[in-house]
């Protein structure tokens, strides 16, 4: 889920050019958090443009987008989390605010936690264990509408007890959820793998237990990590500052964090150049990346670059004439021209792909279903026949966006169809295409990993269980009672065999569904300015880590 990843080239660069540590998707940890490195400067305020019109959300429970979770990973205190640290150490789960890994039953459906004393909220209000439970209850609460429910209130899947409950308006907390003292007990219908992955995700972040339930989202509010949102003007800047409260051992270095949103892409890059803005957070223009790899070299000073476990892809929607019959599915898959659609987003910009699992994520096995060095129209027109008519395209309005459109457009001409593109500006393109019945055929998106377990993809992607009226993340509209039933039970299952379970279903689904045309993994590229140090690519966050910027 986490991630609606933006079409524009605020989030232009990815591709999984090499695989992340193996550890990225192993076991639990238990190495806690340490101190930030001796040497880095402390104070002084960064300057930060961001490229896309705003974030969808800054509220835990709705916050959604890449660069929303970007925030909050330096904003939130969780139970679990990941080092401030580069792969293999950032990889792997270890213990933040809780004291130590949770203690599972016998038959793993009970996890209790201990939550360590002393962290507190910006406001000087201590963190508790009711802190985190009235997370998962505000979460799950149906007038906030979060899409949290995928995760742990799915009934199809393993869940919390009593979720479904309030979810459907029925109770007001999960019986499943006890906060008595410092402990945090979960109880679950069934064992389930990805738990702690899904934990460590900021949906569950520790909140006041008083914030209020706001469907629109609270724009501020008090947060416990080493900073919190000071303000926020929708659509024109968001102020981050240090919690002066916070003696947890993540680094905070920067004393103030003034971002400005909706900017320039060129102007922007020009400001990093000459050193009036210290960061363009979100992306930069496709066609800058050649020379910054050249002025400056590659992860060397200034220019970065690094994979993501990400999938780029065109939900082909089964619920609709265009794209309900599996060869025009498979058709579509044919005539995708993938290195054009990769060559529109600039140098190291990723690898090419036709799979859903991205390379990096448990479980993924390459397969070479679809052409990966040009269109294959002669098969493309053998499938389709005289199939292929009307097809209404969903993209962004980004460069980027419009001209995967483009691409997109040209290829499904080649065999007959008529393609008619509609524009969308920035996370609205999710909001419509999530809407069931809206009337499109296609869709460009993009799919950046919320933690680092194929379910992530597979299920929230795919699952024609988690089909609602709307806020959808399966937009192919996939609903096949046996592989929705074959991902039931491979959420069941731990270690090599989940991973082997979840790896058949990617290849299954491609081969035999085709409910995507996807086309690339991206890699993540940033430019900072020559004062800037710290620059971290946090590889479960596939971000960079704000906590560990300084200024020199």
């Amino acid at each position: 889920m986490r991630r609606r990843i933006l079409l524009s080239v605020a989030m232009a660069a990815v591709g999984a050019g090499c695989l992340m540590a193996a550890a990225f998707a192993g076991p639990a940890s238990s190495t806690t958090l340490k101190p930030a490195a001796s040497g880095q400067k402390k104070g002084g305020t960064m300057s930060v443009n961001m490229s896309a019109t705003d974030v969808d959300f800054s509220d835990p429970a709705l916050a959604y987008g890449t660069l929303s979770w970007e925030i909050e990973y330096a904003t939130g205190a969780q139970l679990l989390s990941y080092a401030d640290k580069p792969a293999p150490e950032g990889s792997k789960l270890i213990p933040e605010v809780a004291a130590a890994l949770p203690t599972v039953s016998k038959d793993g459906k009970t996890y209790t936690f201990t939550v360590k004393s002393g962290y507190r909220f910006n406001n000087g209000a201590p963190v508790t264990a009711a802190s985190f439970a009235a997370a998962i209850n505000r979460d799950l609460n149906p007038k906030m509408q979060s899409p949290v429910t995928a995760f742990i209130a799915n009934s199809a899947q393993p869940h919390i007890l009593g979720a479904d409950a309030v979810v459907a308006g029925k109770a007001a907390t999960a019986s499943g959820v006890i906060a008595k003292g410092n402990k945090l007990t979960i109880k679950l219908s069934a064992p389930d793998g990805g738990l702690l992955a899904k934990i460590a995700t900021p949906f569950f972040m520790a909140i006041p237990t008083n914030l209020p339930i706001d469907p629109n989202g609270v724009t501020t509010l008090p947060s416990a990590g080493p900073y919190y949102i000071a303000s926020r003007q929708v659509g024109r800047s968001i102020v981050l500052k240090r919690n002066t409260f916070y003696k947890g051992p993540r680094p905070h270095n920067v004393d103030t964090f003034n971002i400005t949103v909706n900017t320039n892409l060129d102007q922007s890059l020009l400001q990093v150049k000459s050193g009036q803005v210290d960061w363009y957070m979100g992306g930069l223009p496709a066609t800058a990346h050649a020379e910054l790899g050249q002025q400056f070299g590659v992860n060397k000073s200034r220019y970065f670059v690094n994979p993501l476990v990400e999938t780029d892809y065109v939900a082909l929607n089964t619920s609709r004439p265009a794209f309900s019959a599996v060869a025009m599915r498979k058709a579509a898959n044919f005539a995708i021209d993938r290195p054009a659609m990769l060559r529109t987003r600039g140098k190291y910009a990723g690898k090419r792909t036709d799979q859903v699992l991205p390379p990096g994520m448990g479980g993924f096995r390459r397969a070479a279903v679809y052409p990966m060095v040009g269109a294959n129209y002669k098969r493309a027109k053998a499938l389709a026949g005289s199939g292929c008519k009307d097809v209404t395209l969903y993209t962004s309005t980004s460069a980027t966006g419009q001209a995967l459109g483009q691409v997109f457009k040209f290829n499904l001409s080649q065999i007959g169809c008529n393609v008619t593109v509609k524009l969308f500006q920035g996370f609205q393109l999710y909001v419509a295409a999530g809407t069931k019945g809206e009337p499109f055929d296609a869709a460009i998106a993009g799919w950046n990993q919320d933690y680092p377990d194929p379910y992530d993809f597979i299920d929230i992607l795919l699952n024609g269980n988690n089909i609602h009226d709307a806020n959808n993340n399966n937009l192919a509209y996939l609903n096949v009672p046996a592989l929705n039933k074959r991902m039931n039970a491979a959420n069941r299952l731990t270690g090599a065999a989940r991973y082997n379970a979840y790896g058949q279903l990617d290849v299954d689904i491609t081969k035999n569904y085709a409910p995507w045309a996807s086309y690339d993994n991206r890699n993540d590229r940033e430019f900072v300015a020559s004062r800037v140090g710290g620059v971290v690519f946090q590889p479960a966050y596939a971000t960079l880590d704000l906590a560990t910027f300084f200024l020199k």
